[in-house]
C-alpha cells in the first residue's frame, strides 16, 4: 500500500513539473513574440547572410582605329565604408580630426565638424561596424581616400572598406550614340539593351560573380570572405567599324544643317563600298518644344518612308535590265502626266523632247511615264524586277528595330491601275535610308550588294573570339552593262543635273537627289523629305553615303538641303582619309635639332635656350605652343585654349596634358606612357565639369 501511494505521488510530481514547464514555455513564447519580438526580428534581419550577385563589368565598345578609341566603356565607381569597431581608441582620437578635415575637403558635402561629430557618434554611441562614407567615388578620389588619416592604416586597423560598381559611359557623348545604344535598367533582373549594346549583349555582358555577404542595416551588405565566393568574369570587347574621325565629320555636318533648316529629323550614313562596313552613322531629332537637337531614334535603320526620286535608280535598273528602255531614247517631258482619274505633276519641268539620260539627270517625273508604258500590260513584271534586286527584304542588320521595306505586288488590294507609275518615282513604296544606301552602294560596287555591318570583331583581351567578315546579300543586282550605264547616269546628276551645286574639286561625286512629300493621315502634308544618296570618288568608289532630312523649313530640295551635307562630308573625308591625300612623313637626321613635345611655351623656350637651340616664337601671347622642328631651328606655333571647350593635348607629355585638362575641371583617365597620341573627347567640343576624358600615350 505504501508503495502504491509513493507511486501516485511521483506521478503527480511529474505531472505538475510538466505542467509548470508547459506554462513556462507558453510564457516565454508570449514574451518573445510580443515583448522581445521587434528587437529579435531587427537582429535577425541585420545578421542575415546571403550569397549576393556581383555584376560583371561590361566589355568595352571600340572605334575602328589602332588607338583603341572607346565609344562605350564601363568605368569603375566605388563605395567606401568604415568599420569603426576595428579602429583602436588611440588611433581614432589621434586621427579623427584630420580625417574629418580630409573628407570635408574631398567631398564638400559636410563640414569637418559635421564629419567628426558623425564619426564619434557612430563609434561611441552606435558601435557601427559598417558606417557608410560615400558612393559613386571616382578612381582619382579613391586614390586620395586610401591615404587619408586612419584609412591609410588599412582594413584591419583603420577600418577602411571599399566596394566597386560599374557605370556605363560614352566618352564621345552624342557621336553615334543611338547606334552604340544604351543599357536602360528596368528591374534588377531585367534590362533593356538597344543598339550595339543590345545586339552584342551576349559578348558584352560577361558572367556575374557571387559573394557571401552579411546584411548590416537597411539595404547595406558587408562582404564576407568565403571559399564559395566567385569573382565576376568581365565581358568581351566589341570592335566596331565606326571611324571616330569620319563620324565627327558626319555628325557636325548634319547637325549644322539641321539647325540651319530648323528641321525635324535627319540622318546620315557613310559606308565602305567594298565591304559594307558602316564608317559613320548619325541620327538627329529636334525637340520642338525645347528647340534642342539630340540622338533619339536610329532613323537610318528604323524609319521606313517613301524615298521619292532616289528610287528612280531602282526603276531604271529594272527597265534597263529588261531591255524596256535605253538612256538615249527620246521622251516627252511635260508639266502633267494624267493616269486615269489622277494627275502626276512635274512643276519644274521644261517641256520638250529629251533623252532618258537627261530626264534622270534633271529628276523629271517622266520616269513614271516610262515605267507605266513599259509595264502597262504586266505591272507585276516591274514588281518582280524590284524584288530580284532584293528591295522587298530587310537587310538583316544586327541592330534591332530595322524598318520593313514595302514593295507591293500587283495583286495587292491597294494596287491600282497606275500604282507602278507612282512607285517608279518613289511613292507607294517604303524603304529605310540604310536600305536605299545599300542599293546605291551595290551600283558603286559593280553590282554586288553588301550587308551593312557595324562590327568587325569581338575580342577577349587580345584574343580574337569572333570575326565578322563582309557578307554579300546579292552577287549581282543587275547586269554589268546596266550597272555601267547607271554609273554614267549618277555621275551626270552631279555634273549637269539637279546636284551640280555639289560638284567637288579634285574628285568626282556620283549620286541622286530626292524630294518627297511626307505622308500624313492617309494623305500628304506640307512637310517634305529631302535626300541625297551617292558615292565617291565616282571613278574608283570607296565610300557611299546617304543624307536624309525631314521637315526642312528654308529649303525643300534634296540638292540644297541634303546634297550640301553630302558634299561637306565627301570633301573632308577625301581630303583627310583617302590614299591620294596622304603626305609623306618628314624624317629628320637624329643629329639635327632635338624633338620637343607640345606644351608650355615658357618651359620649351627655357629648355631650348639651355641647349643653345634657335627658337622662332610664333605662338604670340599664348601660354601653350605646338613645336615644329626644322633643319635649322624649332618653330613654336600657337595652340589656342578656350575656356569651356575641350583642350587639344595631342603631342603633349603627361604632366602638361594632366595640368591642362584638370584645370578645366575634367576627370582624366590615363592609358600608357610617353606622348599623348589620342584623346577620347574631340578638341573644341563643349565640356562640362567632371566630364571623363581618356588620354592614350605611346
Amino acid at each position: 500500500m505504501q508503495n502504491k501511494k509513493e507511486s501516485i505521488v511521483r506521478v503527480y510530481l511529474v505531472y505538475i513539473a510538466m505542467l509548470l514547464f508547459a506554462v513556462l514555455v507558453i510564457v516565454q513564447t508570449i514574451r518573445v513574440q510580443f515583448v522581445e519580438g521587434v528587437e529579435l526580428k531587427h537582429e535577425a534581419e541585420t545578421m542575415t547572410l546571403s550569397m549576393r550577385t556581383i555584376e560583371a563589368p561590361r566589355g568595352n565598345i571600340y572605334a575602328d582605329n589602332a588607338r583603341k578609341t572607346s565609344l562605350a566603356l564601363s568605368v569603375p565607381r566605388y563605395r567606401v565604408y568604415m568599420d569603426l569597431m576595428t579602429v583602436g581608441k588611440l588611433d581614432f582620437e589621434e586621427g579623427v580630426g584630420a580625417l574629418s578635415d580630409s573628407l570635408a575637403g574631398l567631398f564638400n558635402t559636410k563640414t569637418a565638424s559635421q564629419w567628426e561629430s558623425e564619426l564619434r557618434k557612430k563609434k561611441y554611441v552606435d558601435s557601427s561596424q559598417y558606417h557608410f562614407i560615400k558612393s559613386r567615388i571616382r578612381n582619382e578620389q579613391l586614390v586620395r581616400l586610401r591615404e587619408f588619416p586612419i584609412f591609410k592604416l588599412g582594413k584591419y586597423r583603420g577600418g577602411y572598406i571599399e566596394t566597386s560598381e560599374n557605370k556605363r559611359v560614352k566618352p564621345y557623348e552624342i557621336l553615334a550614340s543611338r547606334t552604340i545604344g544604351r543599357v536602360k535598367e528596368v528591374k534588377a533582373e531585367d534590362s533593356v539593351y538597344v543598339g550595339l549594346e543590345g545586339a552584342f549583349n551576349q559578348y558584352l555582358r560577361g558572367i556575374d560573380g557571387k559573394m557571401l555577404m552579411k546584411k548590416i542595416e537597411g539595404s547595406l551588405w558587408k562582404p564576407i570572405q568565403s571559399d564559395y565566393s566567385q569573382e565576376p568574369v568581365p565581358g568581351m570587347d566589341v570592335y566596331t567599324s565606326i571611324d571616330i574621325d569620319l563620324q565627327d565629320v558626319a555628325e557636325r555636318a548634319l547637325m549644322e544643317q539641321m539647325k540651319n533648316q530648323d528641321a525635324l529629323n535627319g540622318c546620315v550614313v557613310l559606308m565602305e563600298v567594298e565591304t559594307g562596313y558602316v564608317k559613320a552613322i548619325a541620327n538627329i531629332t529636334q525637340d520642338t518644344a525645347r528647340g534642342t537637337f539630340d540622338e533619339v531614334r536610329n532613323l537610318a535603320v528604323w524609319q521606313a518612308s517613301e524615298p521619292g526620286s532616289t528610287f528612280k535608280l531602282a526603276s531604271l535598273m529594272v527597265a534597263l535590265d529588261d531591255d524596256k528602255v535605253r538612256i538615249t531614247d527620246s521622251v516627252d517631258i511635260k508639266y502633267r502626266y494624267p493616269y486615269f482619274d489622277r494627275v502626276l505633276r512635274d512643276d519644274h519641268a521644261v517641256p520638250g523632247k529629251y533623252t532618258v539620260q537627261y530626264a534622270f539627270e534633271k529628276s523629271s517625273n517622266v520616269i513614271s511615264q516610262i515605267i507605266y508604258d513599259a509595264y502597262r500590260s504586266n505591272p507585276q513584271e516591274y514588281v518582280d524586277g524590284l524584288k530580284d534586286i532584293g528591295l522587298h527584304k530587310k537587310l538583316g542588320v544586327d541592330i534591332k528595330g530595322e524598318g520593313s521595306p514595302y514593295i507591293k505586288d500587283a495583286s495587292d488590294s491597294t494596287f491600282w491601275g497606275a500604282s507602278h507609275a507612282w512607285m517608279a518615282i518613289g511613292y507607294e513604296v517604303l524603304l529605310t535610308p540604310l536600305q536605299t544606301l545599300s542599293l546605291y552602294n551595290a551600283v558603286a560596287n559593280d553590282g554586288k550588294m553588301m550587308k551593312p555591318q557595324f562590327v568587325k570583331e569581338v575580342r577577349s583581351g587580345d584574343e580574337v573570339v569572333k570575326v565578322f567578315n563582309p557578307i554579300v546579300l546579292n552577287e549581282q543586282v543587275c547586269t554589268a552593262k546596266t550597272n555601267k550605264t547607271l554609273k554614267v547616269l549618277l555621275e551626270g546628276v552631279v555634273e549637269r543635273g539637279t546636284a551640280k551645286n555639289i560638284r567637288a574639286r579634285g574628285f568626282k561625286i556620283a549620286g541622286k537627289t530626292g524630294t518627297a512629300k511626307i505622308a500624313k493621315n492617309g494623305g500628304y502634308g506640307k512637310k517634305y523629305q529631302a535626300s541625297f544618296c551617292g558615292y565617291f570618288p565616282a571613278d574608283k568608289p570607296k565610300y557611299s553615303c546617304i543624307v536624309v532630312i525631314q521637315g526642312p523649313t528654308n529649303q525643300i530640295y534634296g540638292s540644297v538641303v541634303s546634297g550640301t551635307v553630302f558634299k561637306e562630308i565627301a570633301d573632308k573625308v577625301y581630303a583627310g582619309s583617302l590614299e591620294n591625300s596622304e603626305e609623306p612623313e618628314l624624317v629628320l637626321d637624329e643629329m639635327s635639332f632635338p624633338y620637343s613635345k607640345h606644351g608650355s611655351k615658357n618651359e620649351i623656350n627655357a629648355v631650348m635656350r639651355k641647349m643653345h637651340v634657335t627658337v622662332s616664337d610664333g605662338a604670340g601671347d599664348s601660354d601653350w605652343a605646338v613645336t615644329k622642328t626644322n633643319l635649322d631651328n624649332v618653330v613654336l606655333q600657337n595652340r589656342m585654349i578656350q575656356k569651356g571647350q575641350m583642350p587639344n593635348v595631342m603631342g603633349m607629355g603627361l604632366k602638361d596634358a594632366l595640368y591642362l585638362l584638370e584645370s578645366q575641371g575634367l576627370t582624366v583617365r590615363v592609358n600608357g606612357s610617353g606622348i599623348v597620341k589620342n584623346q577620347s573627347v574631340i578638341p573644341g567640343r563643349e565640356i562640362f565639369k567632371r566630364q571623363l576624358v581618356t588620354i592614350e600615350l605611346i
